[in-house]
């Protein structure tokens, strides 16, 4: 009899182990054959097409508070008590910090950029767009936590919402035309008064959408219509911007010299002028 139980048991256990996590496993078939414990979690838990997949339960339910995985997983999430490592799926590696990594959350866990990939407006700022090669950093929007844990981090106030402050010198360009401080307003996700965006001598000066699209065209920061970058006001009325500007863009108006163009200052006739 006893020998009965523990083969019913035995197998009852088995019935409910699966696999690992990935972005990639979207049928029950592609789960690798290596089991793991998922019975706690219910169906789909694993899986990136299921309602029930984990990311959706962390965002949904624990605010992003992935803390309380520790209590079976492990601190580590090596497994702890359940033997199920978090980081067996290749989706958070642990040298990276495990589930704790930046781009798990708020990123792209097959390329591993730790940056929100779903608007166009981070990686353009971060890596540089078809018109600048200028970037800044993430920590010249916003404060960065120390870890996971810091209080800066996962916050009450905002919860699933990323602060944003203003640090960036270049948004802050002062020349002689500049109106106003640069802000963001988190309501209408706008940004407003900054640089980069027209606030300068006989710039437009802009308010942009962080979540639009095309927004930064030819003649949109300074000029008066796109593909036409001619500034009004006390700018010099001449087409041909490569004879003034030269080096950092040709006759055709196409900009050839990305690190000179928004970079902050004003390149004329080969020399940088920061009394504009």
């Amino acid at each position: 009899m006893k020998h009965f139980l523990k083969t019913t048991f035995a197998l009852l256990f088995a019935a409910v182990l699966f696999s690992a996590c990935s972005s990639e496993l979207n049928e029950g078939d592609d789960l690798p054959v290596a089991p793991v414990l998922m019975g706690a979690h219910g169906p789909g838990y694993v899986l990136f097409s299921s309602d029930n997949f984990h990311g959706n339960d962390i965002s949904r339910n624990l605010g992003w508070d992935i803390t309380g995985c520790q209590d079976c997983h492990g601190v580590d999430y090596n497994g702890g008590n359940t033997g199920q490592s978090c980081n067996a799926s290749g989706c958070h590696v642990v040298d990276d910090g495990g589930p704790e990594a930046c781009y798990v959350c708020h990123g792209d866990s097959q390329t591993k950029k730790d940056y929100p990939q779903w608007y166009t407006t981070h990686g353009k700022h971060l890596e540089g767009g078809l018109l600048s090669a200028v970037t800044i950093a993430c920590s010249d929007c916003h404060n960065l936590p120390v870890n996971y844990e810091d209080p800066i981090h996962l916050d009450a106030e905002t919860p699933g919402k990323a602060e944003v402050h203003f640090m960036n010198d270049l948004a802050a360009t002062v020349t002689k035309g500049r109106n106003g401080d640069a802000s963001f307003d988190a309501a209408t996700t706008t940004c407003s008064n900054v640089y980069c965006h027209g606030n300068f001598t006989n710039g437009n000066n802009v308010a942009v959408n962080w979540k639009g699209e095309n927004q930064a065209y030819c003649g949109s920061c300074h000029g008066q219509a796109e593909g036409n970058p001619l500034p009004g006001g006390s700018h010099p009325q001449v087409e041909n911007c490569s004879g003034c500007h030269t080096g950092i863009v040709n006759e055709q108006r196409r900009i050839i010299d990305r690190s000179r163009h928004a970079n902050g200052v004003l390149n004329v006739f080969g020399n940088e002028r920061t009394d504009w």
